[in-house]
């Protein structure tokens, strides 16, 4: 997702009703801030692939964020609220490191 030194993003299936209690995917010593929206549709429009798979998803109640350890390394996480219909709710995450 645009920077040197990214591994890849990972989908979790999980029951936690939101991304911010979405905590224990992280380390301790994370911590969750909101992501302003734009700068997740800029991520969309570098990831095609991402962008395809929002499409699909965008029923259900959408949340994106970031779970931060220091200035150079964090999550870039979103969440889909899908759980009624789909029996789980989805949470990406793609770990940032920036070099």
């Amino acid at each position: 997702m645009g920077c040197e030194s990214s591994d890849p993003a990972q989908l979790l299936l999980t029951n936690r009703p939101s991304l911010e209690s979405s905590c224990t995917f992280f380390p301790s010593d994370f911590t969750y801030e909101a992501l302003d929206p734009q700068v997740w549709a800029d991520y969309m429009a570098e990831v095609p692939a991402l962008a395809q798979m929002a499409n699909i998803l965008q029923p259900y109640p959408f949340t994106c964020g970031i779970y931060r350890q220091d200035e150079v390394s964090w999550w870039i996480c979103a969440f889909w609220a899908a759980q009624e219909d789909l029996g789980t709710n989805l949470l990406l995450r793609a770990h940032r490191v920036e070099t």
